[in-house]
């Protein structure tokens, strides 16, 4: 495979993974309103009494933090072919992008099962630790220094443009 067929299809399994996780995120907007409404509630179906885990603010997060990470994601897709990236670096940049997307989806959503919000693998001024916690925390967390690395990688490219 030459490298342009190799950056279009990197470019095609991010904007993929981007527009799922855009799907979870605009399903994070039924935990929302439901956490709002205090039950599950679809006019006209009867209420469930039912209250949901985490606060509206936790699904308020995990609505428009999804939306912003898949666009994120196919923004970052659509700039990858642009950059003068070495083909193993493109590889590693999208590849980052994509696990940073879905890391930050399970924190949000994980974070509202976890009393100390996923902040943390320990206990916090929030909650106590438990297994949600640790499960919202350890992706996002190693995410944090991919997000980071790889933004640097794409700001170096674009201003090294010519």
């Amino acid at each position: 495979m030459n490298e342009e067929s190799s950056l279009l299809a990197l470019e095609r399994r991010m904007i993929g993974h981007g527009a799922a996780v855009v799907v979870v995120g605009l399903v994070a907007g039924f935990g929302l309103l439901f956490a709002l409404l205090e039950q599950i509630a679809i006019w006209p179906i009867p209420a469930l009494d039912v209250q949901l885990p985490g606060s509206v603010r936790g699904w308020q997060s995990a609505h428009v933090g999804g939306l912003l990470n898949g666009v994120m994601v196919v923004a970052f897709a659509l700039t990858l072919r642009r950059l003068q990236l070495a083909e193993r670096t493109a590889r590693w940049v999208a590849l980052g992008f994509i696990y940073t997307a879905w890391a930050n989806t399970v924190f949000y959503w994980f974070g509202n099962f976890a009393p100390n919000r996923g902040l943390s693998g320990g206990d916090t001024v929030h909650g106590e630790a438990t297994a949600a916690g640790l499960i919202a925390y350890l992706p996002a967390a190693t995410a944090t220094v991919v997000t980071i690395a790889c933004a640097l990688a794409v700001t170096r490219a674009a201003f090294a443009a010519r």
